[in-house]
């Protein structure tokens, strides 16, 4: 008898549910701080103890939200909008095996979340058949599941400082998929920057800035999701085939109503970006054939000044390398996270003047060559004058990151837009004007005006 039912106990065992079936995970960064009114990036690790991120080796299917929260309750919240904007979300892994051609943001790069996922959620782009089949391989050299890190920067609108979580909601297994490969497709020079670039405006009514760039595909794969990531004045970005002539997708930047709390929050602590950019799926998938070159295209609107615009893909690919060059497109592409209700007049979507937060003081001084001392919270002078092809050159001290941005003028320049610790930063105005300069981590309380005069 006792044989009879430790032989039905083993069965039982083995019949229970396997823990290999899809699991939908909720994880937890470290709390992080976030001062009022600061427009800043952090970057934390998260370890693999089911908590941050996965404990046991295996696939993520998926992103089903990404969201900032002040608690770890499951049931809590997103803290709203007109609270705590987010900029941009970058998930890392740290040295898992297989991680394919990787692109600007390197082979570890997961996935993101930008201005443009007003609400976090990803459902979409991430549907079940999809995650039956795919998964990014989440496994070391040593077989353990990898850490993970986490770049979150935020807009702090609350009068104090707060405390916040991001947590994160994703489709997990341990058993068996077919590799995916997150390939973020931009112009890598931009990315010591942060892959930001700016637009000068100063054009004419109707004209146009265009960021290039060209990435060759190592292998054969189909694109079965694309997201463009662009703001800064965006107008639509696209990926074509140079080598099969034809374009592979074409996604528009949607931009909120006056109404939307992009446009009506105070203060602007951020160019109003798009709640919407051009997302793709396809089952079938985009054929793309190894040694076929890829082109991306991001249009902005040059008529004002764009700071640290952005224009680059994030494309899913699962690798096919028994694709002929420029095989059919697929019959099933489809746009997806398109919104309700957004605006579509030009003027008002595109170049709105970014107001100067913070007042100069004192009294005008004569730039004569050195360097513009910058340290914690303050520009000196706060007033300064200068000639049209004179090299102007700013000194970085104090213990915070700062920038040197205009926020409003003739034209447009920027420092690194995640800001630099220590070391200098040069421009030589060509337009004589007024321009407003800011900090963009702390715009509410750093500020200088910097007048350009022409040559007598």
């Amino acid at each position: 008898m006792k044989l009879l039912l430790g032989v039905v106990a083993a069965l039982l065992v083995f019949a229970a549910p396997a823990r290999a079936e899809e699991q939908l995970l909720t994880l937890y960064s470290p709390p992080i701080d976030s001062e009022p009114y600061v427009h800043k990036s952090t970057t934390v690790v998260l370890k693999a103890d089911g908590v941050g991120a996965p404990k046991e080796p295996g696939y993520v299917l998926g992103f089903q939200e990404q969201a900032l929260v002040d608690s770890k309750d499951p049931d809590a919240k997103p803290l709203p909008v007109s609270k705590m904007m987010v900029h941009h979300f970058l998930y890392y892994t740290r040295g898992r095996v297989d991680p394919g051609p990787g692109g600007c943001l390197g082979g570890d790069f997961l996935s993101g979340r930008g201005e443009e996922h007003p609400n976090g959620r990803f459902d979409a782009a991430w549907p079940p058949e999809q995650r039956a089949l795919y998964g990014v391989h989440n496994v070391t050299a040593a077989g353990t599941a990898p850490e993970w890190t986490l770049t979150a920067m935020v807009m702090n609108h609350y009068k104090q400082t707060k405390r916040f979580y991001v947590r994160t909601r994703i489709w997990y297994t341990t058993e068996p998929r077919t590799p995916l490969y997150p390939v973020s497709i931009g112009d890598c020079r931009h990315l010591g920057n942060g892959m930001s670039y700016d637009v000068p405006g100063g054009g004419k009514p109707g004209s146009e800035f265009v960021d290039r760039s060209r990435w060759t595909a190592p292998f054969g794969a189909r694109i079965i999701g694309g997201a463009s990531h662009h703001h800064g004045g965006a107008t639509h970005q696209t990926l074509s085939s140079v080598t099969c002539g034809r374009t592979l997708m074409d996604a528009k930047a949607y931009y909120g109503t006056p109404d939307n709390i992009y446009n009506t929050i105070r203060p602007i602590l951020h160019e109003p970006g798009p709640i919407a950019n051009g997302t793709f799926h396809s089952d079938q998938g985009i054929p793309i054939a190894a040694g076929e070159t890829l082109e991306r295209a991001a249009y902005h609107s040059n008529v004002n000044l764009h700071v640290a615009a952005m224009g680059f893909w994030v494309l899913q690919l699962v690798r096919d390398d028994s694709l002929t060059a420029c095989a059919p497109m697929p019959t099933d592409l489809r746009e997806v996270f398109k919104p309700a209700k957004y605006d579509q007049t030009a003027p008002f979507v595109y170049d709105r003047v970014v107001p100067q937060l913070a007042k100069p003081t004192g009294s005008w001084k004569t730039y004569s060559g050195g360097e513009v001392p910058i340290g914690d919270r303050w520009f000196k002078p706060q007033r300064l004058t200068s000639k049209v092809g004179q090299r102007v050159t700013w000194n970085f001290g104090g213990a915070e990151p700062h920038s040197v941005t205009v926020a409003n003028g003739p034209r447009g320049f920027s420092s690194n837009y995640l800001g630099q610790f220590g070391g200098t930063y040069s421009f030589t105005p060509t337009v004589p004007g007024t321009y407003r300069l800011t900090c963009l981590i702390h715009p509410t309380t750093m500020s200088e005006t910097l007048k350009v005069v022409k040559r007598s």
